[in-house]
């Protein structure tokens, strides 16, 4: 691995913990009860072939909390190996790692929190609903291809741009990058014709009531254009002009009635937000624990056989795997789309006991 800045390419990396998403927007979807505040309190769970449960608790959580989540007390080995995927320490040097802020900074205060502060009843209409800042195409723009970079430059959730795109971004960003939202603005405007074959649109999701945590982080690479889940909102992009009419297919039913009005290319400096309501938000979850569900099946399939193996020292039988599948589309279904990935988890243990009870 390079020890060289993933960016600029000429300075050494010196252990920055970048952010490979802005914080401040995916933070309630990872916080511990959809804490606001930067206080430590992620809790971020993974269900792969690699690791079952939670992959990281952040240092603000509570030592009785981690019991109640896990059964017992944390190892020390896990603290040890305790790591936020969610930050990466190998992508970027200090002086480049200044030059995101004032990006996300600016489109957290001059947008993304603008859009929170209003009522659901605001946001809500019946067609091509969208929130309209004059003049922040620019900043839209910048905040979708820094998150979009990150994400692929750090290969999170093993999925990367084609070598080709992503090297178009950094070029792109460097050349842009600053250490003010001024300057920023200025050199992205001066070389838009550097950028023209990038194009993107962005959707907020109304989440009522008090539980902000019910969203979550999700890149899905099935199909271009390509669709990144942020907590409450999305990005579609593309290396090409997007067409309402070939929208991925996760947001069909839910974004396809804004997007016609909110793609980048279809506006001169002005930026749109296009606004779905709680209701679309979840039948976009709905579709994504689908998505999930059989991705979970497919990855949980060798997984399940090794731990029914080791726990019983022989391979489940047909009955005992479509038992395993009936209780993870039963649970889905129970929820309405609104997942909750540490129950999900305790799916997985009680078909283990079920199965051990059943061979008593």
């Amino acid at each position: 691995m390079s020890d060289l800045c993933k960016l600029c390419q000429t300075n050494k990396l010196e252990n920055v913990g970048s952010h490979i998403f802005t914080e401040s927007i995916i933070r309630t979807a990872l916080n511990e009860d959809g804490f606001t505040k930067r206080e430590d309190k992620e809790l971020i769970y993974e269900i792969s072939t690699e690791n079952i449960g939670l992959d990281y608790f952040g240092n603000g959580v509570l030592p009785e909390k981690l019991q109640q989540i896990l059964g017992r007390e944390a190892s020390e080995d896990e603290i040890k190996k305790n790591k936020n995927p969610f930050i990466n320490r190998d992508l970027v040097c200090r002086d480049c790692e200044k030059k995101f802020g004032p990006i996300e900074t600016s489109f957290a205060q001059d947008i993304y929190a603008k859009i929170i502060k209003k009522k659901d009843e605001e946001l809500e209409s019946d067609s091509c609903n969208y929130v309209s800042f004059a003049n922040q195409k620019t900043l839209g723009l910048q905040f979708s291809i820094i998150n979009i970079w990150r994400a692929s430059a750090s290969k999170y959730d093993n999925w990367s741009l084609k070598e080709d795109d992503e090297e178009y971004l950094r070029k792109f960003i460097l050349k842009t990058a600053d250490l003010d939202i001024q300057s920023i603005i200025k050199k992205t405007q001066e070389n838009l014709e550097e950028i023209e074959r990038f194009d993107f649109a962005l959707n907020y999701f109304i989440s009522s009531g008090n539980q902000l945590s019910d969203n979550g982080v999700l890149i899905d690479n099935s199909a271009e254009p390509f669709f990144i889940l942020l907590n409450r909102l999305s990005i579609i992009f593309d290396f090409k002009i997007l067409d309402s009419k070939k929208m991925p297919d996760l947001t069909k039913g839910t974004i396809e009635s804004n997007i016609g009005c909110i793609i980048s290319s279809n506006l001169d400096d002005e930026l749109r937000i296009g606004i779905n309501t709680d209701e679309e938000r979840k039948k976009l979850f709905n579709k994504i624990a689908l998505i999930q569900l059989e991705q979970i099946r497919q990855k949980f399939t060798d997984t399940f056989f090794q731990l029914h193996r080791a726990f019983f020292g022989f391979f489940p039988s047909q009955e005992a795997i479509n038992y395993f599948n009936q209780k993870m589309i039963e649970y889905i279904k129970s929820r309405d789309g609104e997942i909750i990935i540490s129950e999900m988890l305790n799916v997985v243990t009680n078909v283990i006991m079920d199965c051990g009870r059943s061979y008593v």
